[in-house]
């Protein structure tokens, strides 16, 4: 493997080449190590409450400051992502991550906790838009939704195993020897690093960059003009994922409320991701084929119909109805990514940024208002306001829909 590639739409490195794939492969197995840790925050959360002794609205503020830090980091990691020719975020941040999430059941404080995951916040925003680029450059423009959608999926799973991961981590090896973990995703990061070229240079990018600079566009004028681009696909994915984030963190308190144990919060969890890393899949596929602004419209309807009911009702009908709701919401996570690295290909990293982590970062955000309308109103009625949110996409699609047709010159 040459220390220097040169990425760009080329026969040799289109998507399903033997190069694509493995450099595809081996950032989507890093997307999988990093977000095998995050959903550890709303696993252990239950017994952090019980043990610390915490508030509803404290314990949507641990995600919260999650949030804070993707908001704040993703979009400077993914600027300076763009200008680095070298993977070292995509490979490095993971060991953040799984620092601060393996040593949160040893959290002796709030205040210590809050240390924990502004760690782990750290990390894994660092790593998502290098990530996100990569798997859009490595992947191919030829099948872009396929490759994210791929590259998402890695990461859906990680995060769905991450409940049943972090219960054996603490069985098995108990809360003081958690960290020794972490010497897996070194294993895992080595692994990696030899399928991904320790230099690239991104042909399209770097022509893009030398035009910017022939019509003396500076580097802030250049963030601004991606940002005003991605705006739109932002407000649709900070809905989605207030939506999913919000039912995410709440979903283990909701079940141990109702009499479930944490080992049942967890499962159901596991069982509502999963159904996510399988479903980008599916929509990053339906998106290359169909339509990317149709797959949103389509699946932001559906998502209430199951989530709704979901909250109202328990037993397995419950989870059936939330693994569904679950799946559509995620389904339009590539969608989304694709759209914006369409729109900017020489800012693959920072449109990434834009549309996946500061949502992402909001929705953590948003985790606290929730827990605390959950203190004043109960935690159902307050997770049943966000259940029907993506509701807000479909409508504001649809009226977008018809000024467009009315702005259309009869013929």
């Amino acid at each position: 493997m040459p220390k220097t590639a040169e990425i760009s739409e080329t026969p040799g490195q289109r998507f399903g080449s033997a190069y694509g794939m493995g450099a595809l492969a081996a950032v989507s197995a890093m997307h999988f190590i990093n977000d095998l840790h995050p959903t550890m925050l709303p696993t252990f959360l239950p017994e952090m409450v019980s043990r610390l002794g915490l508030t509803l609205a404290e314990a949507g503020f641990l995600s919260t400051l999650f949030g804070v830090f993707n908001l704040v980091v993703q979009p400077f990691a993914g600027h300076f992502a763009d200008r680095l020719n070298r993977p070292s975020l995509a490979l490095l941040a993971p060991f953040l991550t799984a620092t601060g999430a393996c040593l949160l059941p040893v959290a002796p404080s709030f205040r210590v906790a809050l240390l924990f995951v502004s760690v782990m916040g750290f990390g894994t925003a660092s790593f998502h838009p290098q990530g996100h680029g990569l798997a859009g450059l490595f992947g191919g423009n030829k099948n872009l939704g396929l490759s994210l959608a791929i590259f998402a999926a890695a990461g859906n799973l990680g995060a769905a195993l991450s409940p049943l991961y972090g219960i054996f981590l603490l069985g098995a090896l108990g809360p003081s020897r958690m960290p020794f973990a972490i010497l897996f995703v070194l294993v895992v990061a080595l692994v990696a690093r030899r399928a991904v070229p320790s230099g690239y240079v991104d042909k399209g990018r770097t022509e893009s960059a030398s035009a910017s600079a022939h019509k003396g566009e500076t580097t802030s004028g250049r963030f601004f003009r991606v940002f005003m681009i991605c705006l739109p696909i932002t407000l649709i994915a900070l809905i989605r994922d207030t939506t999913s984030q919000g039912i995410r963190v709440f979903l283990p308190l909701l079940v141990t409320g109702r009499g479930g144990g944490i080992e049942l919060g967890g499962a159901v969890l596991f069982a509502f991701t999963l159904a996510g890393s399988f479903s980008t899949l599916v929509g990053g596929r339906m998106a290359d084929i169909f339509g990317k602004r149709r797959v949103i419209l389509i699946m932001m309807i559906l998502a209430p119909i199951f989530l709704f009911p979901a909250v109202k009702l328990s037993g397995m009908f419950s989870v059936v109805l939330f693994v569904l709701g679950g799946a559509c919401i995620a389904s339009t996570a590539p969608v989304t990514i694709a759209m914006a690295q369409e729109f900017v290909p020489e800012s693959r990293s920072t449109a990434s940024s834009l549309v996946m982590g500061v949502p992402w970062g909001l929705a953590n955000i948003m985790a606290s208002p929730i827990g605390k309308l959950g203190d004043i109103i109960g935690l159902e009625t307050a997770l049943s306001f966000v259940a029907l949110s993506p509701l807000l996409v479909a409508a504001s699609m649809a009226v977008g829909a018809v000024f467009k047709r009315a702005r259309r010159p009869e013929k």
